[in-house]
């Protein structure tokens, strides 16, 4: 099949150069037209040697949207779409990879030097010393008449 269409351009090829240097000429150097054609059983090859990573996907988008019959114009506006993301995904790579870079320095240096963790608790008040003669230390104002034993024998 694909020796057939190959033969029917070549013949094609030459049916229109020869019309349009017929129609168009007009004694400047003769032009030839070139039709191409890419069967589309081509795309199974090159996805294969796109996933192989053998070619890129500047040489494999063009060929495989060609044999979908896509224009020039087409083509070229999505390779340029891909060549913007593909500048896109290489920045936010580059962006994790700085991120994780320094979140593991950070976990090295809290490693060999823990952080200092900052008390929380209140201090503790002493209690005030004994000036009635019992022996017993007076329990902070804030505590007083708050037990069983608040010194009032009522």
């Amino acid at each position: 099949m694909n020796t057939t269409v190959a033969s029917l351009a070549i013949s094609v090829n030459d049916v229109l150069s020869q019309t349009y240097n017929a129609l168009y000429s007009s004694g400047r150097e003769a032009g030839e037209l070139v039709l191409s054609t890419a069967p589309l059983c081509a795309t199974s090859e090159v996805q294969a040697l796109y996933s192989s990573g053998i070619i890129d996907f500047e040489t494999a988008m063009p060929s495989a949207m060609h044999s979908l019959g896509c224009s020039a114009a087409s083509i070229s506006a999505a390779i340029e779409r891909r060549k913007q993301d593909e500048t896109k995904k290489r920045k936010a790579e580059e962006l994790e990879e700085r991120v994780v870079k320094a979140e593991s320095e950070r976990r090295i240096k809290d490693a060999k030097t823990p952080p200092q963790a900052a008390s929380s608790s209140a201090p503790v008040k002493a209690p005030a010393p004994d000036t009635s003669g019992s022996g017993k230390a007076k329990a902070p104002a804030s505590e007083a008449g708050s037990g069983p034993d608040d010194g009032d024998d009522e």
